[in-house]
């Protein structure tokens, strides 16, 4: 094969773990709640599958989500506002109602009659 990207390439161990740990800890452990459900072990059954299928999610969270660095931009730098950003607080400075001849607010109003 001359192509760039084959299979070898593609496949790390990174992935080999996801999947095996994916695989095992959901597929596995539900044939072994059935299992373990056909022989009249119901409750250990549901017990073993809710805790491989919560140390999985636990696993994969710890493994491959936590490390990943999901930050927003630093406060440090200084961005620009977008052009496209609403302010209603300048706009009811400047007394432009927008489309509403009244000039009342599009909220509805909570004061009760009564």
């Amino acid at each position: 094969m001359s192509d760039d990207t084959r299979l070898r390439d593609r496949v790390t161990r990174d992935r080999l773990l996801l999947a095996t740990v994916l695989v095992v800890g959901i597929a596995g452990t539900g044939v072994v709640r059935r299992q373990l459900g056909l022989l009249g072990f119901n409750g250990l059954g549901r017990l073993v599958f809710i805790l491989g299928y919560g140390l999985t999610v636990f696993a994969v969270w710890y493994g491959w989500i936590r490390p990943l660095d999901i930050t927003g931009p630093d406060a440090d730098r200084d961005v620009p506002p977008s052009e496209s950003s609403f302010d209603a607080s300048s706009e009811e400075e400047s007394g432009d109602g927008g489309d509403d001849p009244a000039g009342s607010s599009s909220t509805p109003s909570t004061e009760r009659t009564g």
